[in-house]
């Protein structure tokens, strides 16, 4: 499809949506002890939910992707909103920790859509040359959901309790459901065109998106997975949910901060230096909270890690919608997508055991010690990804490996 703008109004919505999602994803964060209390349960069995979140999140995306690559992109998001505000009522309703879990678990398998589809509309709808700015707005715009959560998170909780902050999910969601329903529908594959299989059998034969997949898993762990125990952190270290909430707060302002950046430098810099300069300001980021869970050190974390989520995560979206073959960004953003919250899951899992302990300073060296090959094999790859690009030209469907598929 050609390539138009999507106009201020479409970009608004797109932007409010990503916000949603960032706060539903962050809100659990600062609740995690609070939701353990209140159910008389450990903190390794509250993290479920974090966790259930994140593998649906991650699981779900390929299966949104495919079908909006055949229905349409905006009826998938509204579909998926409607999921995402139920799922959220039942966790703020829960009677217990399995409930909890299980809400948050439907969430996750809804709210798996609108990462993926909306950055595959913004390559439908947006030309190459202005989607990184694109990418990087709609990442500020997600982070400053997520850092409002953070805050509003601490507040309710201690004003009333964990329910209200998820409460305010559910109710938000159906709102901005009907809101999308002004937007331009887009649909990339035509009547009788090759199905979901064949469309991930013709996309896997790309060298460089086989590589994506798995650098983004590891990636994933990296950029999304051990942040969310910035929080957690500080209540262990006595501060309260709402000091809590306010300081790891900073990160959806530091992402801001970066989205502009971005705006900057994007036409000074390769997307190989701007991931270089993002994966290195996250590794001071856990380098410094793993020497001090301090205010100042989670403080300086928090803003060094909403920094870098602006100008490498955005690289990697850019990235993602690059080795796209035409007729199948919704399936490639949907398991790019898919691979980074697989791994954010799995990391947050594979540390849940140190986060348990009260042992953060060896979960965020941990984390560092991830971050580090992450960004020198990522900025080097970018480079030679954009290299070879330039030799041999744009990602094409492979058509006549598909027919022979079919045969």
């Amino acid at each position: 499809m050609p390539k138009s703008s999507a106009g201020s109004t479409g970009l608004a919505v797109l932007f409010a949506g990503f916000f949603l999602i960032d706060f539903d994803l962050v809100v659990i964060n600062p609740l995690l002890l609070p939701i353990a209390e209140d159910f008389g349960v450990g903190l390794g069995t509250v993290t479920f939910a974090l966790t259930a979140y994140l593998l649906l999140f991650g699981a779900m995306q390929p299966v949104h992707g495919s079908l909006s690559d055949t229905v349409g992109r905006v009826k998938v998001m509204r579909i998926a909103l409607l999921g995402l505000g139920a799922g959220n009522l039942i966790a703020a309703a829960a009677p217990n920790v399995a409930v909890v879990i299980a809400g948050r678990a439907v969430a996750g398998a809804f709210g798996a859509a609108m990462i993926p589809l909306t950055l595959a509309y913004i390559g439908d709808r947006v030309a190459p040359q202005q989607r990184q700015r694109a990418m990087a707005g709609l990442l500020a715009s997600g982070a400053v959901g997520g850092g409002l959560a953070t805050i509003l998170a601490g507040l309710l909780t201690d004003l009333v309790s964990w329910r209200p902050a998820v409460l305010l999910v559910g109710l938000a969601a159906p709102v901005l459901a009907l809101l999308y329903g002004r937007l331009p529908e887009t649909v990339t594959v035509a009547a009788g065109g090759p199905g979901a299989l064949r469309r991930i059998g013709a996309v896997s034969r790309g060298g460089w998106f086989r590589f994506l997949l798995v650098f983004t898993f590891v990636e994933g762990a990296a950029m999304l997975g051990f942040f969310n125990f910035f929080n957690a952190a500080l209540q262990a270290d006595g501060r309260s949910v709402v000091v809590a909430g306010v300081v790891t707060g900073s990160y959806g302002l530091a992402a801001l901060a970066g989205g502009a950046l971005v705006g900057l430098i994007e036409t000074r810099v390769s997307q190989a230096a701007m991931f270089a300069i993002g994966g290195t300001l996250l590794f001071a980021g856990f380098a410094v909270a793993a020497y001090s869970q301090s205010l100042g050190g989670i403080l300086a974390a928090s803003v060094l890690a909403g920094m870098a989520l602006s100008l490498g995560q955005s690289t990697i979206q850019t990235w993602g919608v690059e080795v796209a073959a035409p007729g199948t960004l919704g399936t490639v953003a949907s398991l790019v997508a898919c691979a980074v919250f697989t791994g954010a899951a799995v990391g947050t899992a594979a540390v849940t055991g140190l986060a348990n302990a009260g042992d953060f300073g060896t979960l965020f060296a941990i984390a560092a010690a991830v971050t580090l090959p992450v960004t020198v094999v990522g900025a080097l790859a970018r480079a030679r990804f954009a290299r070879s690009t330039a030799t041999d030209g744009p990602a094409t469907l492979d058509t006549e490996a598909v027919a022979l598929d079919s045969q």
